[in-house]
């Protein structure tokens, strides 16, 4: 049947053990990145290499995660989720073996870059399934309440990766992820449904690609795909940096730094529960906006405490806290305007959105591991300056909004 929209049997139902699937699909990328920060110290010693060396397991994981993602996408709306998404699981798997047994940086950076590849795939689909099943406001809700059960798994992430670090050297978080996406295959391979299959010339490749490139002529879709960039790019840049300064600067362990990120892990998913908690889109909107404007108070007020000479950590992870919680409560809204703005092709739209954030954030992190990592200073200046750039984009986008008139149900 060409030209027409079709669903396997009758569309899915939302339920909570789709979402506790979907969690599990989405919660490797950010595990696979959050485990390994405390280890970076350690890598870099190990190997004898420079601080921007060791920040390409990083980097090159963030820049292949958003080469692969505008095809995952454009692919899971043509064959159907839920192969793309398996397949994305069993690569993450094989790039995990090869990291485990990695004998130089060399072969850790390309099995980083196996993991990436297949977290494009877990990542994008995942959210394009939920675009599949909410068709209206609840999509922010839904990322959201998406975003609390991942949460439950990356919030104790960096530390459990510096006590492995510190006590069985930084091979062993590998382990954690080997099992991880085994067990989450497995469950999916078993469990999960097909929500969408696309036939006919609406899934033709031709097609896929003019709707690619459309998405990129529309400027608030641009703004949406800036804005969910730079929030990401802001906290993960950060967050990559902290352990060599607390390990140059102050001799702090891998399991402290471990500490103080849990405390950003439970801002962010406060944030995100409120946002699950809300109901109507302009209710979101309003919370969004708020949550763009309390981080860039909060990334002002850190660098503010670390200009004015207080460099213990408590001052700059303290306001931290806050702004992972706005964080929470901007990010999801942004994504799902971005996905509602293209209806029929939650797969471009939520592909272009992953390809954003993960580019900002591999710019970010290569770029701040170039860096001095002897004061706080330097890097919490930047996160300043991205948060300011964020509002900017968020008010230009609100306008954009308002003008699209994109419909609250």
């Amino acid at each position: 049947m060409r030209g027409r929209l079709e669903f396997v049997n009758e569309p899915v139902a939302p339920s909570k053990s789709l979402m506790l699937l979907l969690a599990g699909c989405s919660v490797v990328g950010p595990i696979s990145t959050l485990v390994l920060m405390p280890a970076l110290p350690s890598i870099r010693t190990e190997f004898g290499a420079s601080t921007a060396a060791t920040q390409a397991v990083v980097s090159a994981f963030l820049f292949a995660f958003a080469a692969g993602i505008p095809f995952t996408g454009p692919l899971s709306d043509r064959y159907g989720r839920r192969p793309v998404l398996l397949f994305g699981l069993l690569t993450f798997f094989v790039g995990s073996l090869l990291a485990a047994v990695s004998p130089s940086l060399e072969v850790l950076i390309f099995a980083r870059i196996v993991q990436a590849l297949g977290c494009s795939a877990s990542a994008t689909v995942s959210r394009a399934v939920l675009g599949d099943v909410y068709r209206d406001w609840r999509l922010a809700q839904a990322l959201a309440t998406l975003t609390l059960f991942m949460m439950m798994g990356t919030s104790i992430s960096p530390y459990l990766g510096g006590w492995m670090t510190e006590h069985l050297g930084w091979h062993a978080p590998f382990l954690v992820l080997i099992g991880l996406s085994a067990v989450t295959g497995l469950a999916c391979l078993k469990f999960l449904p097909e929500t969408r299959v696309v036939r006919g010339e609406l899934a033709s490749a031709r097609k896929l690609a003019q709707e690619s490139f459309a998405v990129l002529r529309r400027p608030v879709f641009v703004g949406c795909m800036i804005d969910a960039g730079v929030i990401y790019a802001l906290y993960l840049g950060f967050i990559s940096v902290a352990p060599y300064i607390m390990s140059e600067m102050l001799g702090k362990p891998a399991t402290e730094f471990g500490i103080y990120v849990l405390f950003l892990s439970v801002g962010y998913f406060l944030g995100n529960f409120v946002v699950s908690r809300i109901r109507g889109h302009a209710q979101l909107e309003r919370v969004a906006r708020f949550g763009t404007i309390l981080q860039a108070a909060s990334a002002c007020t850190a660098a503010a405490f670390v200009l004015a000479g207080h460099t213990d950590p408590i001052y700059w992870f303290g306001p931290m806290m806050p702004l992972a919680f706005a964080q929470g409560l901007a990010l999801p809204h942004v994504t799902a305007s971005a996905v509602r703005l293209v209806p029929n092709y939650a797969g471009v739209a939520s592909s272009m959105i992953g390809v954003a954030q993960q580019a900002a954030a591999a710019i970010a992190v290569q770029g701040m591991g170039f860096l001095p990592t002897d004061s706080p200073v330097p890097v919490l200046s930047v996160c300043a300056a991205m948060s300011l750039i964020s509002l900017c984009v968020m008010m230009a986008v609100d306008r954009a909004l308002r003008r699209e008139g994109i419909p609250e149900t």
